[in-house]
């Protein structure tokens, strides 16, 4: 405090000179976190929302504070080992066929036209190469095959992921909090209302469909999470990609990890 050296301020000065509201909001929400805390390892809670705090100040008899917690819901698993192992036994090799390169050719042709009426570019060894890392036709087709199974792979990985959650989660008994759901309602409602709006669905079916999806991905994460749990399938942190949306990327993460446990039943 100006004119007194360190702690040589009178306490009466000291507080006078201090924002009070702002010291004991900074001190309340400090001990509430503690308070909390210990609140939530003695019952063996796991948040999932940010808790709704309302503070009753009282500086002379401490903090009075009443809470509202949103809680990990109670979750019984089916056998998710037995539905992973079922649905994986249903997974179709993929393949591609010279008309589906051919096509894929015929497209990056297309593409180099300078003006909608040219001519499409000959298939030689010099287009090839002309696309920067090609020597040959041949080299050039090895790649768009490769590509297109590439694709196709992962469509039939997310097929695969679907069935098997939707199985589990009808296999299980999953209890969704209802402040989850909303919130990923109002998400998608953000993301994607617009998309649903032009496709001339009423008010109505555009609401019941995001609600219908909203409470799948609740669903989902939250029997995720719970087969992470069961089976101790913790990340490293060099699993988590590292650009400032850790919270994204831990789920995105730890959905990785789960499917590719259940695809190895």
């Amino acid at each position: 405090m100006k004119g007194f050296r360190p702690g040589t301020a009178p306490k009466e000065l000291a507080e006078q000179a201090l924002d009070q509201d702002a010291v004991f909001n900074e001190a309340a929400k400090s001990a509430i976190h503690w308070s909390l805390d210990e609140i939530s390892k003695d019952n063996e809670w796991t948040l999932i929302d940010a808790p709704q705090i309302t503070v009753e100040d009282s500086k002379d008899m401490g903090i009075i504070y009443k809470a509202r917690l949103t809680v990990f819901p109670e979750i019984k698993l089916g056998n998710y080992k037995k539905i992973a192992k079922k649905v994986m036994a249903d997974k179709k090799e993929q393949k591609v066929e010279s008309s589906e390169i051919e096509q894929a050719l015929e497209w990056i042709r297309n593409s180099r036209k300078t003006k909608e009426d040219d001519k499409a570019p000959e298939l030689t060894d010099d287009f090839a190469k002309s696309l920067g890392k090609f020597q040959t036709v041949d080299e050039l087709k090895r790649s768009v095959s490769d590509g297109l199974l590439f694709e196709k792979n992962e469509k039939e990985k997310e097929r695969l992921r679907l069935k098997m959650i939707e199985e589990i989660i009808k296999d299980s008994q999953v209890d969704l909090p209802e402040i989850m759901v909303k919130k990923t309602y109002d998400n998608m409602e953000k993301q994607l209302g617009p998309i649903f709006k032009s496709s001339g669905k009423s008010e109505d079916e555009i609401k019941k469909s995001l609600m219908e999806r909203a409470r799948q991905n609740v669903a989902s994460n939250l029997v995720i999470y719970k087969i992470a749990q069961a089976e101790k399938l913790e990340l490293k942190p060099e699993e988590i990609a590292d650009d400032g949306h850790y919270d994204y990327n831990y789920g995105v993460a730890q959905n990785q990890k789960v499917f590719s446990f259940l695809e190895k039943q």
